[in-house]
């Protein structure tokens, strides 16, 4: 996806190039009318200033070629004339011995064109008819230009005007891509804050730092991330309520179990039994709100702070076993792209299957594949699952051992984080502990 800034720069950078040649586009046509309206000038100067030098000599035309510019004299020089009389040509000394192809004009006649000249040249021609009205007995007077010379002036200046363009063009791309990082540069400190805001660094956005035009879309965020702060605090509150609440009742009944076990010993270990599985999962359900009572509600889950809070919760809950967990992450991978408390409960409920089927070993293992995927693996060295079982693992409620603590909602509530998330999960035994080894592919 291109970023804004980019395609900003290239819309205004296209702009500028597209008005920068319409302009080049527009100099060059009126330069070069310019030029040629500057040449047709001066040759109808020249047309009046032979027509001042002729003269009648003894009854015949004569150019007095002592009052003309100095610029006829050289042979070839670039500029001539000729004067087209019905029975003889009179010709300037700089045509030297070539002769201009001249169509007869009829009296006040004129003519405008170009043609090839002397050393076979581009030449700028204009002619007049001269005599009395309706009289066979007129001349043509023609004078001409070699544009060459004109056009090696325009080429320069052109060429100057072409270069001074691409010189500023150049400027103003390179000034617009410069401004517009500048500019952009309060949306970069969005995206740091915002990945601070990721690492749990910090709570909200700060509004001063944020430009007019999103500060609105910032100040939703922050409205947003209080409300899901309140409804996780809100959730916590109602958890530990629930389990605090339940203490009270459970120690009623522990005393009633402890009577029942006078008269009907084996009826209170059934249920002595059941009111410890009890006691367990609300301490756990109390463990877990603890963790997650500072949480921010745009935090993600972080490596390795969140593990270690969890491994030592865990620790605590299954204080009864010596279980040395252990995390491989070679890469150094930061934190895991989900939502802090659903991380907690997903692989909170992953490493409570491992200890309980534990002996004395779980592993956690965190890399990337060659996708750039995460793949995180939990193993343990418990006795393992048969290949045909572990489909019905994530089962709500499925138990593959009855005699092991829990309600077999553990693994369920995995799979469908998993789920929710889009990471793919997977089961099988593990090559180096021997026991499950559960499998986690988090596509970023």
């Amino acid at each position: 996806m291109i970023s804004i800034r980019f395609k900003l720069s290239l819309w205004l950078s296209g702009l500028i190039i597209i008005a920068t040649l319409i302009g080049l586009f527009l100099f060059e046509s009126m330069l070069r009318d310019a030029f040629h309206d500057s040449i047709i000038n001066r040759l109808e100067e020249d047309l009046e200033h032979i027509i001042i030098a002729t003269q009648l000599n003894e009854d015949e035309l004569v150019i007095d070629q002592s009052q003309l510019s100095s610029f006829y004299r050289p042979a070839y020089s670039g500029r001539y004339f000729q004067l087209n009389l019905p029975d003889r040509t009179i010709r300037s000394r700089s045509l030297w011995d070539a002769e201009l192809h001249i169509e007869p004009l009829q009296a006040q006649q004129k003519r405008v064109w170009q043609a090839k000249g002397p050393k076979n040249n581009d030449m700028q021609l204009l002619s007049i008819g001269i005599g009395a009205p309706n009289s066979p007995n007129t001349a043509t007077l023609t004078v001409a230009q070699d544009l060459s010379i004109g056009r090696s002036v325009f080429s320069e200046v052109f060429g100057a005007k072409l270069a001074i363009n691409i010189g500023m063009l150049l400027a103003m791309i390179a000034g617009i891509f410069i401004i517009l990082r500048q500019s952009f540069k309060p949306v970069n400190q969005i995206q740091g804050a915002l990945a601070k805001l990721r690492e749990g660094e910090i709570a909200s956005l700060s509004i001063s730092q944020i430009p007019a035009e999103i500060r609105p879309l910032a100040e939703t965020y922050n409205e947003l991330l209080d409300y899901t702060a309140k409804q996780i605090e809100r959730s916590r509150n109602n958890l530990g309520n629930l389990s605090h609440g339940l203490k009270t009742p459970l120690a009623v009944m522990q005393q009633q179990v402890e009577a029942l076990g006078l008269s009907h010993p084996d009826a209170a270990m059934a249920m002595q039994q059941q009111l410890d599985l009890v006691h367990k999962m609300i301490e756990r359900k109390l463990a877990a709100a603890r963790i997650t009572g500072d949480m921010l509600p745009a935090a993600q889950l972080a490596i390795p702070k969140d593990f270690d809070s969890l491994i030592q919760t865990l620790h605590r809950v299954h204080h009864q076993q010596y279980i040395q967990c252990t995390i491989v992450n070679p890469q150094q991978i930061s934190r895991i792209p989900i939502h802090r408390e659903d991380g907690m409960e997903l692989f909170g409920n992953l490493l409570d299957n491992a200890f309980k089927w534990a002996n004395t070993q779980v592993n956690i293992s965190i890399g990337y594949t060659d996708s750039e995927a995460i793949l995180l693996q939990v193993e343990d060295d418990g006795i393992g699952v048969e290949p045909a079982q572990m489909a019905s693992l994530t089962t709500r409620g499925s138990r593959l051992d009855e005699a092991t603590m829990g309600h077999g909602l553990g693994l369920s509530i995995v799979k469908e984080i998993c789920d929710q998330y889009g990471f793919v999960l997977q089961f099988s035994r593990s090559e180096t502990l021997k026991g499950l080894s559960v499998s986690i592919l988090i596509n970023q």
